[in-house]
């Protein structure tokens, strides 16, 4: 896969994730998995052919978890983007 592949690849997950939502489920698209392709294809027995770039969860989530209740710091807009003509 080249360059133009990659997004493509995250405009199908996104995909996904919609549909997922439409039917009632939850999900988490997880890029991490990129980091640790060798030892999960090895657990897998992926072909060595084939790269696992990224992965997602998809169930129901807990809404009580404790960890479904963290918020993280985003950046501002202005600080990533450039809105022209708006």
């Amino acid at each position: 896969m080249g360059p133009p592949q990659w997004s493509d690849l995250g405009m199908f997950m996104q995909s996904v994730m919609l549909l997922a939502r439409e039917y009632g489920l939850d999900t988490c698209p997880q890029e991490a998995w990129s980091v640790w392709y060798r030892t999960v294809s090895e657990f897998l027995q992926v072909p060595p052919e084939l790269m696992l770039f990224s992965g997602m969860a998809l169930g129901f989530r807990d809404e009580d978890a404790p960890i479904n209740r963290l918020r993280t710091d985003r950046a501002d807009l202005v600080e990533f983007a450039t809105l022209r003509g708006f």
